[in-house]
């Protein structure tokens, strides 16, 4: 949002001395956008969505079911206010997260960063899967990505912020990568979820359908 700053100056022709001009002082710093902003945490919040599952080509999908994912309480653990979120995750399975805002990065209470919408560099997670005789089959890692990305899913048209996954086969000798996607909406928070099976490529995949978020208001 651009600041528009309208500076008003006063000539005096009352005097014939001149005065030395005061310095301006420092503009005040641009307002930091929170990271709450792409992922509401507030107690009653929920987003719904529709799961399906996808052949490796990611066109041809089947809807599996509706899933809904709640921030249902605070809590507090080592000192630090976390949020619950329950709900299910892309493959069916009922899940439950404990999530907070630390210094612009959403964490979960184990201490793995969930997302960020300023560090585009650090990788966030890394694995090796490794086979029977310590052989590297495949490298896995997840990062922020700064370019938009568009999606259109149930609920409507978003510009996302995307907590990418690529991943490496050492079937083709680690030179192609492949990517799944979870996106996040500024205002909205998570509206899009992937997953895929390493080996075939298919998987499965959640899209918003609808959200709804509390709003509170301060007393007097």
């Amino acid at each position: 949002m651009k600041r528009i700053i309208l500076l008003l100056f006063i000539a005096s022709i009352t005097f014939s001395s001149c005065k030395k001009d005061e310095p301006n002082p420092d503009p005040e710093p641009e307002p930091t956008e929170s990271v709450l902003a792409y992922y509401p945490l507030t107690v009653g919040n929920f987003w719904v969505y529709e799961r399906s599952f996808c052949d490796s080509t990611w066109e041809n999908c089947t809807l599996k079911s509706i899933d809904t994912s709640f921030v249902t309480k605070d809590t507090v653990i080592n000192n630090n206010t976390y949020f619950k979120v329950e709900g299910v995750n892309p493959v069916g399975q009922k899940s439950t997260g404990f999530l907070r805002d630390s210094l612009d990065y959403i964490v979960s209470s184990s201490g793995n960063i969930v997302f960020s919408n300023k560090d585009f560099t650090t990788k966030l997670s890394e694995q090796y899967i490794i086979t029977g005789n310590n052989d590297t089959a495949f490298y896995i890692y997840t990062k922020m990505h700064e370019e938009p990305y568009s999606i259109q899913v149930p609920a409507g048209d978003f510009d996302c912020l995307d907590r990418r996954l690529s991943l490496f086969s050492k079937s083709d000798n680690f030179e192609s990568e492949r990517n799944t996607h979870n996106l996040f909406a500024k205002g909205i928070g998570p509206v899009y979820n992937q997953v895929m099976y390493v080996n075939s490529g298919a998987g499965f995949k959640q899209e918003l359908i609808e959200f709804a978020f509390v709003i509170c208001c301060e007393e007097n």
